[in-house]
């Protein structure tokens, strides 16, 4: 009785000790982003000073028309919620790869998946699998950061963040709002 009770104790401390790798996180956040029908979204850009730059409308979640908006993804840090795990290994390859390095870590209070590739950090929540932080260290892009906030429910099953700001050398450079059609505000 003792040895069965230290067995199923061993393998259910065994269970809660797996960390998944990068392509399996990568592979389960995309299916937590796409579980709702697509809801028309307009993304706002705007400097860091609040003049509007720029608004596309866009599906959320969709899927690029081309292999060129790749090109241009983290030039709309939003686009990379919405692009399908092998479009985003294409993008963060290191990130994305069986041997990026996969921790865990704290960002705001939320327990994360660190995934960490050659000049490239991604933050997932644990518990939603959204990602919260992108972090590019590489020379073209040097000291870059993704900032994913203030999440908005898009259906009973999907949430998106209505904000992304993109910060470079400790200085805000762009900020993109997300403003669904159908949303409703996840606070009080």
């Amino acid at each position: 009785m003792i040895l069965r009770s230290l067995l199923a104790w061993t393998l259910g401390a065994a269970a809660l000790a797996y960390t998944p790798t990068a392509p399996e996180i990568l592979i389960k956040m995309e299916a937590a982003l796409r579980k709702a029908d697509p809801v028309e979204a307009m993304v706002v850009r705007e400097g860091p000073d609040g003049e509007i730059i720029e608004e596309t409308t866009l599906a959320v979640p969709a899927t690029p028309g081309s292999t060129e908006s790749l090109q241009a993804a983290l030039d709309l840090p939003y686009a990379l919620l919405t692009l399908p795990t092998e479009e985003l290994t294409k993008i963060l390859s290191t990130v994305a790869s069986k041997s990026a390095s996969v921790t865990m870590g704290r960002l705001d209070g939320k327990v994360c998946y660190i995934l960490e590739g050659v000049g490239e950090r991604l933050w997932i929540s644990k518990g939603e699998l959204l990602p919260l932080k992108i972090e590019i260290l590489s020379k073209k892009r040097l000291g870059t950061f993704y900032l994913y906030l203030d999440m908005v429910k898009l259906s009973e099953k999907t949430q998106y963040p209505s904000r992304t700001e993109v910060w470079r050398d400790n200085e805000l450079l762009l900020v993109e709002r997300l403003l669904p059609a159908t949303a409703s505000s996840d606070g009080p």
